[in-house]
C-alpha cells in the first residue's frame, strides 16, 4: 500500500531521495552513486560491487510489492524504504534474505553494506523476531 501516492513506484511525498543520495554520497563504502529512473539507482561500492537498489516510500511492503518491483525493474540487490512512517514486513525480509536480497529503512541499508553478505544484515528487533520464529 502506497504512504503518498497510489502509482507505482510510489515515490517519496516530496518527489526526490535527495536525503538517501546524500547519505550514499557521504558513507565510507560507496565509490559512486547513479540515479538510474526516479526510483532505482546503482550503487558501485570500494570493493568493486554493484548493487541495483529499488527506493520507495510505500506505507507497508511486503511480497506483493516485491515481485511488482522486480516485474517493473527486472531483479534488485536491495529495497530501501526511505520514510520513518513507512515499513516492511519480516516475511518479505526473510524471503528475500533468501535470494539475497536485502530490504531496509536508509540507516539498515547504511549499515547492511559495510557488511560482504549485506543482505543478512537485522536490526536487533529483527534478529530478536527472527530468533522467536526460529528462522535463525
Amino acid at each position: 500500500m502506497p504512504a503518498h501516492n497510489d502509482n507505482f513506484p510510489w515515490m517519496s511525498y516530496y518527489g526526490n531521495y535527495n536525503f538517501f543520495e546524500q547519505r550514499m554520497r557521504e558513507h565510507s563504502k560507496v565509490n559512486t552513486i547513479e540515479r538510474v529512473n526516479p526510483s532505482v539507482y546503482s550503487l558501485e561500492l570500494t570493493d568493486g560491487r554493484r548493487l541495483k537498489v529499488f527506493i520507495c516510500e510505500c506505507y507497508s511492503f511486503d511480497t506483493a510489492e516485491y515481485v511488482e518491483s522486480c516485474e517493473n525493474y527486472g531483479p534488485l540487490q536491495a529495497v530501501v524504504i526511505s520514510s520513518n512512517w513507512c515499513g516492511y514486513s519480516l516475511d518479505v525480509k526473510r524471503n528475500c534474505m533468501s535470494d539475497q536480497v536485502g530490504v531496509y529503512d536508509t540507516a539498515g541499508f547504511m549499515a547492511a553494506i559495510n557488511k560482504r553478505e549485506y543482505w543478512t544484515y537485522l536490526t536487533e528487533y529483527e534478529r530478536e523476531r527472527f530468533q522467536e520464529n526460529g528462522w535463525l
